[in-house]
């Protein structure tokens, strides 16, 4: 018999006693039964003896054992091809992996080699740069500092020169002196034991001098701020400097001021400022010259200006000014009776009151150095 679409339909086969289909109502019969499909079926006996067996059997059930067969080929070569793939990707994977592994791993070796000869105290190595990865990036990095390094490295011993130049200049002197007067070649008189005492007070400055930069360098500078009407401090740092630019023959003004400059800092550290300014510029401005001090209110800033007419200072010399020790004309310096420090004393003093200072010049039209600290608000009732 038959069903509607989709369902189940139902056949028979006719299998002779052996086994074998002589019959099949849905088809061409061939083939022959198992033990198990005649078990299952009826026999057909003739005088007590089976003759035959009919068989049922769908059709549907026959395509689902098809399609379960074609589906299990299909999982089966399916897993083939995942396992395939799964070992190929693997492969692959160690592959790349490695050579990944030696591009990132080489130069960081390279790298820890480097750290370790500017550990050593070799500061002229560098690393490898490759590529523009972030590796290269570090190693530009690494680079930057060890030139950074080497320069801080340079700094050090020229200033450690410098300094040892400074300090037996004066002892050389007074260590001459004492030796003339106790041999007798020089009389022990006033004139000689002060001239001794000048070298001692030299000496004395350059060494107080050292000991503020180094206090500065380790942010230990002791300030005390208040606001400061900067007004009657610059008079005041202008008079007294009045009498040796007199002696010079050089010319010192102070511009009219306004009535109010108020400004947070420290009273003590900023006449010093003003006065290694002064002294700079009294240093090297010749006979018949002028200084100019300014102020100025400028919004969140007030700012203090010393101008010269001096010989100015070579364009090359300019970014250096403010470095310790710096010797732009050495032998005309220690003419003027310099030390080098003056300027980056000021520079340290200014920078510690969270200010700016900077210098300005055209060589043979002078000088103009100046700075500017923030301002303080008023008190109350002014």
């Amino acid at each position: 018999g038959s069903g509607g679409a989709g369902s189940p339909t139902l056949d028979f086969q006719l299998a002779d006693s052996e086994g074998q289909i002589v019959g099949d109502t849905g088809g061409s019969p061939d083939g022959a039964a198992s033990q198990a499909e005649l078990a299952s079926g009826l026999p057909i006996e003739v005088q007590d003896q089976i003759v035959g067996y009919l068989l049922p059997f769908s059709h549907t059930a026959i395509q689902s054992s098809i399609l379960d067969l074609e589906q299990a080929q299909f999982l089966a070569r399916v897993r083939t091809v995942l396992w395939v793939a799964a070992l190929t990707a693997t492969v692959v994977a160690l592959v790349v992996g490695g050579l990944l592994f030696r591009s990132i791993i080489a130069p960081l070796r390279r790298l820890t080699t480097a750290s370790q000869s500017i550990a050593e105290g070799d500061l002229d190595t560098r690393a490898p740069i490759q590529g523009r990865d972030e590796i290269a990036q570090l190693a530009s990095a690494f680079n930057q500092m060890a030139e950074s390094l080497a320069h801080a490295e340079k700094a050090r011993q020229n200033q450690t020169a410098d300094v040892a130049h400074e300090l037996r200049t004066p002892l050389t002197v007074i260590q001459g002196a004492l030796e003339a007067m106790l041999d007798g070649v020089y009389p022990t008189d006033r004139e000689n034991l002060q001239a001794a005492l000048t070298q001692t007070r030299t000496l004395s400055r350059l060494v107080e001098d050292l000991r503020l930069l180094a206090l500065a360098d380790a942010g230990q500078l002791d300030l005390h701020t208040a606001p400061l009407d900067l007004a009657p401090l610059l008079r005041q740092i202008v008079e007294a400097h009045r009498p040796q630019a007199q002696e010079r023959g050089v010319s010192l003004a102070l511009e009219t001021l306004p009535s109010l400059l108020l400004a947070e800092a420290d009273r003590d550290r900023l006449a010093q400022v003003m006065g290694n300014l002064l002294s700079n510029a009294l240093r090297y401005v010749p006979q018949g010259g002028r200084i100019i001090v300014q102020a100025r209110d400028e919004e969140r800033e007030v700012i203090v200006s010393v101008a010269d007419d001096g010989p100015g200072i070579p364009p090359q010399d300019l970014p250096h000014i403010f470095e310790r020790l710096w010797r732009s004309d050495q032998a005309r310096r220690r003419a003027t009776g310099g030390s080098g420090l003056g300027l980056t004393i000021a520079r340290s003093l200014v920078e510690a009151h969270s200010g700016r200072i900077w210098a300005e010049s055209v060589k043979g039209q002078g000088a103009v150095f100046a700075f500017a600290l923030p301002v303080s608000p008023a008190p109350s009732g002014q």
